[in-house]
């Protein structure tokens, strides 16, 4: 899976709209599979939010050159399994189909495959039921 990532800390606006502009075009021209926008979270912004973040997304939603192209925004704070391992200062650009895929190597897919499986919530509930019942026991 070919992973792309763009960092926006530090741009303004504009910048960073522009910046995310070329970096698409570039992936969808390559058949990059997932492109890793870090807009960052707001937290050191004058105004308390993420102002770059909601223009990405907004630039995004509006770009219909990604739909044309196969592609979809999947939200950093997203339980796609492709967003596991990120959080909300993120925003993917991923190719149709791939959401669904871990992200890493086949040793790391494997690894995230056995433990977001739904057998393994079963198991990770049932240990902490019991754990729970024992300690109400004492």
């Amino acid at each position: 899976m070919k992973v792309e990532q763009l960092n926006l800390h530090g741009l303004n606006i504009e910048e960073a709209v522009e910046k995310t502009r070329k970096n698409l075009q570039w992936c969808m021209a390559y058949g990059v599979d997932v492109l890793d926008i870090n807009h960052g979270k707001g937290h050191h912004s004058d105004r308390g939010f993420s102002v770059i973040k909601l223009e990405i997304r907004k630039m995004l939603r509006e770009e219909k050159s990604l739909q044309e192209n196969g592609y979809k925004i999947v939200y950093g704070e997203s339980d796609l399994p492709i967003a596991l391992s990120f959080d909300e200062g993120h925003t993917l650009v991923v190719a149709a189909g791939k959401e669904k895929e871990y992200l890493g190597g086949r040793r790391q897919q494997e690894k995230n495959l056995q433990l977001y499986s739904d057998e393994a919530q079963k198991n990770r509930k049932s240990y902490k039921a019991q754990k729970a019942t024992k300690r109400k026991r004492r």
